[in-house]
């Protein structure tokens, strides 16, 4: 369950439900577990797959902000800790230019 804090009315106004469904996808959650053990930020390998579900209404900045504190929830609920904020994104055609990186509290995957 995501707790939207400061992003409630970004949640509710902007398809938050639909947003979180889709980052909690099997298939996301090995993405960003990915991206993690490569050391690079958890939502860089999501990026082509968030725009091809939702198009150009993520493309803006308090939505990218609100996809950014879900990473963090999911990422936390599965045994990682945030290692670094404000990574620069390199993938090329990211929607994100900066995210945060993380890594699994035991060393784990």
């Amino acid at each position: 369950m995501y707790k939207p804090e400061r992003f409630s009315s970004t949640y509710e106004q902007e398809n938050g439900e639909a947003i979180w469904a889709f980052l909690n996808e099997d298939t996301n959650i090995i993405r960003m577990k990915t991206a993690s053990y490569l050391s690079r930020p958890a939502i860089e390998a999501l990026s082509p797959y968030i725009y091809e579900a939702f198009g150009d209404s993520v493309t803006v900045d308090r939505i990218k902000q609100m996809m950014g504190h879900m990473v963090r929830q999911i990422m936390e609920r599965h045994g990682y800790r945030l290692q670094q904020g404000n990574v620069k994104i390199t993938a090329k055609g990211s929607i994100f230019s900066r995210a945060s990186r993380y890594v699994h509290a035991e060393g784990g995957v």
